[in-house]
């Protein structure tokens, strides 16, 4: 069944149903061509300084440093009264940082979300993505907690990894002085975040604990490498493209391939490349996995491992979704202020949270 709803930002919201998995797509506002980007993103590939990124170019130099102090680059839209604390979980390795968020009033004990930010296993912090926590905890009045991981190249693949679910189970054994409802824990993450967020969602499976009640994973990365899978094959013909516009997406969707391939972000060994909890794509047992929602760009390498994610949980009798968002990019949820789409991304994680934390059922999702 394929639905299409206008919405009010003049774009068309699809949903349709596949193989088991519910597939949400959303349009560029105003705009009814298919397989372009979106004029600001347009905009901002056609910008000659773009070329090379802040991002690329401290990778190729080997400045760590310069990566893990870039600043959030998008706007803080969230406007409601919010509660800041700063946290430290203790692992074995040693504390673990973190910043929880939550709306001041409402339910006192809340749902949790344990959220991993993204950054390429190299960069990122807690401060990089302080703007979207802050406004998941508007729109959907969970608590959010905000890990602070070590990063590679000094801590290398499994670090990050044990750190998020040194994290998340200490956020579990202290839910009644955290305030939040154990049993309605959620993980999520974006890019790299999304990787050791189903890395634990892989773990807690195998260690048959039920901590969680399901994962939102934003462009995650979910194999180190080109898998070997069942439903996987990379090719730029899977994209639907506009030829007046070809070079500017495929070079969108080929720069994170080309940095994946010629840096190696995490692992060490091409043996860590192919372990489940470094590629969980690569897992080959899906079952019993919690309820999963991914939120993809259109043009990003990553959405092609992210659709055969999706067809594997299904085939497993795992809930799941996912959002694709025409016109978008790798990267565009952290372009509040400057992107619609990255706003719409926030209010369809807040009303996932809450879908998967009262136990509703994907296969409604096309009614919020």
């Amino acid at each position: 069944m394929n639905t299409s709803v206008p919405d009010k930002e003049g774009c068309l919201r699809t949903v349709c149903r596949q193989a088991g998995v519910v597939h949400i797509e959303y349009g560029i506002p105003e705009e009814m061509r298919r397989g372009v980007l979106a004029p600001e993103i347009l905009a901002l590939m056609q910008n000659p300084e773009q070329k090379e990124n802040d991002w690329v170019r401290a990778l190729c130099g080997g400045d760590n440093a310069a990566l893990r102090a870039l600043p959030p680059t998008d706007c803080d839209l969230a406007d409601a009264p919010l509660q800041e604390t700063e946290l430290t979980a203790q692992g074995p390795q040693g504390n673990i940082p973190m910043t929880s968020y939550r709306t001041i009033g409402g339910l006192q004990v809340r749902p949790a979300l344990v959220y991993l930010h993204g950054g390429g296993f190299r960069m990122g912090s807690r401060r990089s993505v302080e703007h979207s926590m802050r406004l998941l905890a508007q729109y959907s009045g969970a608590a959010i907690f905000s890990v602070e991981y070590r990063l590679a190249p000094e801590h290398p693949f499994p670090c990050a990894a044990d750190d998020a679910w040194s994290a998340l189970r200490w956020i579990w054994r202290m839910a009644e002085q955290l305030q939040i409802d154990r049993s309605r824990i959620l993980i999520g993450g974006d890019s790299a975040g999304g990787n050791l967020a189903a890395a634990c969602a892989r773990r807690d499976r195998n260690m048959r604990l039920g901590t969680l009640k399901g994962q939102l994973l934003v462009y995650p990365v979910l194999s180190q490498c080109e898998p070997d899978v069942p439903g996987y094959h990379f090719s730029l013909d899977s994209y639907e493209i506009c030829p007046e516009q070809r070079v500017w997406i495929e070079a969108a969707i080929l720069s994170l391939k080309r940095t994946m391939e010629q840096f190696r972000l995490y692992t060490r060994t091409a043996q860590e490349d192919h372990s489940p909890d470094a590629s969980p794509l690569q897992d080959r047992n899906f079952a019993g996995l919690p309820p999963t929602w991914i939120f993809s760009a259109e043009f990003d390498y990553l959405t092609q491992q992210a659709r055969a994610y999706a067809s594997l949980l299904a085939q497993a009798g795992v809930p799941v979704g996912i959002s694709v968002y025409r016109g978008m990019v790798h990267g565009f949820m952290n372009r509040l202020g400057q992107s619609p789409q990255a706003e719409w991304v926030h209010r369809e994680m807040a009303k996932v949270i809450q879908w998967m934390a009262y136990d509703q059922s994907l296969e409604r999702m096309d009614l919020l």
